[in-house]
């Protein structure tokens, strides 16, 4: 096996070759395009594996790498302590140690989406990005008020139809009329943006079937049906549910030393998207009409005396798990499950 350790930047590829004895055979630096890097590649003997780690060029790099027949591994840089810890650092040491790295055995595979599912999940990250933006242009206009004394709660703020009000409260001068009246429309803008992106999700989430069954799951809408079929992709990704909650940011890792368990913590390296479309989604369930997940929370707060944040992580982990195993088992969402598990 030819191992070829691959440092990528937008403008040059760094490789390097090693092959099953730990020896370097070739050393290489090529312009970033799709011809320079499948000729560089197709030069190598065969059997051969590409190695790179995660980075902006991942998903193109997978998807050239597939197109023309060769398998390339994307690797979680953060498992390759050797090339973080390096004394001395540059690209062409990078993508040798990277090989090294590949030939123990001492990587870590990350999954990486190609084709639809990729650019749905960008879909996805995109509607996220622009909530984002919005949040942080609401609150610039509120401390842009706050500024000249003015008293700004709740959200009239924000609207179109009372703008005219809002605009009579602030001093003459010119210059803070054209900030506020700049911010609002930023505003409009990023709400234009939201709207156009999210009529595009629900086109968009036909191609996925699984979408369509999540929303008939208490506390599930369009936007968190499709995140998480975007960010998880394939149910098949994880072993069991318990993996999936890791992920997610709601399983808890455990510290023991033979069978005795010192700690047990919620897991600090997770999605957070995910993590975040969970709990919202597990809250809107508690919140929801008489479901198998609102009666879960109240018999642990109210029969169990579990604090309300605990007993809403694990309300997140019912529906995570309720979710997976629809989707591994490509069933549709079944509201009467808890009676027939009780019998």
């Amino acid at each position: 096996m030819n191992y070829i350790g691959v440092d990528c930047h937008i403008s040059s590829l760094d490789f390097a070759v090693v092959n099953e004895k730990g020896t370097i055979t070739q050393k290489a630096k090529v312009n970033t395009g799709v011809k320079e890097f499948i000729e560089f590649v197709k030069k190598i003997p065969k059997p051969r594996k590409i190695f790179i780690e995660e980075g902006e060029l991942a998903s193109w790099l997978l998807e050239t790498s597939l197109e023309f027949g060769e398998t390339l591994i994307i690797t979680d840089p953060k498992i390759n302590k050797w090339i973080g810890k390096a004394e001395k650092k540059d690209d062409t040491i990078d993508a040798e140690k990277l090989a090294q790295l590949a030939r123990g055995k001492y990587i870590k595979e990350i999954y990486h989406p190609i084709h639809d599912r990729r650019r749905f999940k960008d879909l996805i990250f995109a509607y996220h990005d622009t909530i984002k933006s919005q949040t942080r242009i609401k609150n610039k206009i509120k401390a842009r008020f706050r500024r000249e004394g003015i008293r700004c709660s709740g959200a009239t703020v924000y609207s179109n139809k009372y703008r005219k009000q809002w605009r009579e409260k602030l001093p003459g001068n010119k210059i803070i009329h054209l900030i506020v009246n700049e911010l609002w429309a930023q505003l409009d803008r990023t709400r234009l943006a939201k709207e156009t992106i999210r009529r595009n999700i629900r086109i968009q989430s036909k191609r996925f079937p699984e979408i369509k069954r999540f929303m008939k799951v208490p506390g599930i809408g369009l936007v968190h049906a499709s995140a998480i079929s975007a960010i998880i992709e394939t149910p098949h990704r994880f072993s069991n549910k318990k993996k999936l909650w890791m992920y997610a940011g709601i399983g808890l890792a455990e510290r023991r030393s033979g069978e005795k368990v010192y700690s047990r913590k919620l897991t600090r390296e997770f999605n957070r998207l995910l993590k975040n479309t969970v709990k919202q989604a597990a809250e809107s369930a508690i919140y929801a009409k008489d479901n198998q997940f609102r009666r879960q929370y109240l018999r642990l707060t109210i029969e169990k005396g579990i604090p309300s944040h605990k007993a809403k992580l694990t309300v997140a982990r019912s529906l995570l798990a309720a979710l997976y195993g629809m989707w591994k088992k490509g069933e549709a969402y079944d509201p009467s499950i808890e009676n027939k598990r009780s019998k």
